[in-house]
């Protein structure tokens, strides 16, 4: 049961402090840059639009790999815990659902990047309701990680 718990957070990691900056210093040469991009180079938005779809297609790869690992990990740790005790939970579900959340956020991550790409109203009306499901999907999974995670469940 011991293996269930997971350690609490302190404080915020020196990634998300690495990462916010880069992200404010990105958005304020994009800002800065913005309106001199038609003088200096010429068919900006098409390199623009071609690098958004190649990001948006390696964040998608990024959320499959995270479902790929999830899933071997926790097949891997399902059975490192029934060969050892038969009847002893192995919370495989719970980390299951993490990974799937994970990999959900890269998704959507990448779903809204590709608004910047679309060009009808119907392409942003798919993209919409695509970005509303697996949202309501992770949620469905945070309620499900929260309410049945712990090692008497199952």
């Amino acid at each position: 049961m011991a293996e269930c718990t997971v350690p609490p957070k302190r404080g915020i990691s020196p990634l998300t402090i690495a990462l916010i900056f880069v992200i404010a210093v990105l958005a304020v040469i994009g800002a800065i840059l913005s309106p001199l991009s038609g003088i200096f180079i010429p068919g900006l938005e098409s390199i623009v639009d071609t690098l958004l779809n190649v990001a948006t297609n390696l964040i998608y790869l990024i959320g499959g790999g995270i479902i790929i690992f999830g899933a071997l990990a926790v097949t891997i740790r399902f059975i490192q815990c029934k060969i050892r005790d038969t009847y002893q939970p192995s919370c495989v579900t719970r980390f299951l659902s993490g990974y799937l959340t994970l990999s959900l956020e890269f998704f959507i991550g990448a779903e809204i990047i590709k608004t910047v790409v679309t060009r009808t109203y119907e392409e942003f009306t798919v993209l919409i309701l695509v970005i509303i499901s697996r949202g309501l999907f992770s949620l469905i999974l945070y309620l499900e990680r929260r309410w049945h995670g712990t090692a008497d469940t199952e």
